[in-house]
């Protein structure tokens, strides 16, 4: 790699930092719309420092796409968040199949069903707040997120070791975020949202990123 590891974590974490900053009122700033987009490059490339093999160009895949969302979510229009929508569903969607690569399936653990209930929880909560033309693809978007929080708990049950441990604590960041930023878009504008919907954005996807260190194949 051209760039070393530690490096790389330091300007991940630089730029993650200035970014939130950046946009702590949510004013969206041009120095916000650089280093938001900047920030998950930087995590692009750490998840293509890893070993080459199907499971990390899964990953790159879902990474880019995440990168248009956030491009999209940079936007307030209805347009811009359905635009990013999509984008972070088509995400998860091949996040699900990262997370499968090299995994024989079975019965997750009892407490899986954790996921489902919060998922269930989630989305009606803001489906009952949305607007009409959102609740349909909110509810789509809830269950593919719980389904991606799924898939990493079996690649953890299965795989264990870095690459389970940190794809799932890397989709439970993921969910936090997701939920964080579904309630100030549905629910209400909180004090401090940007940092905890950005800082749990971006710390889950680089512990997925770093989920692909010492797999290949």
């Amino acid at each position: 790699m051209l760039v070393p590891l530690p490096v790389l974590f330091a300007a991940i974490a630089a730029s993650a930092a200035a970014a939130i900053v950046a946009d702590w009122r949510e004013t969206r700033p041009p120095l916000f719309k650089l280093l938001k987009p900047l920030t998950t490059i930087l995590i692009i490339g750490l998840a293509w420092s890893a070993p080459p093999g199907g499971y990390r160009d899964a990953l790159l895949l879902a990474l880019v796409l995440a990168l248009a969302g956030d491009i999209a979510l940079m936007y307030e229009s209805n347009g811009a968040f359905l635009g990013g929508l999509g984008s972070f569903l088509l995400a998860h969607l091949v996040f699900m199949l990262a997370f499968l690569h090299g995994v024989t399936p079975a019965p997750p653990p009892w407490w899986g069903a954790l996921f489902v209930v919060y998922g269930a929880a989630l989305g009606t909560l803001l489906v009952r707040r949305a607007e009409a033309p959102l609740r349909i693809p909110v509810v789509v978007y809830a269950l593919v997120l719980t389904g991606m929080a799924l898939t990493a708990l079996l690649r953890w049950q299965a795989l264990g070791g870095v690459t389970g441990g940190c794809a799932l604590a890397g989709a439970a960041l993921f969910v936090l975020s997701d939920s964080a930023l579904g309630m100030r878009k549905f629910v209400g504008r909180y004090g401090g949202a940007q940092g905890l919907i950005l800082g749990t954005y971006w710390a889950g996807i680089a512990a997925i990123a770093w989920s692909a260190q010492g797999v290949a194949g």
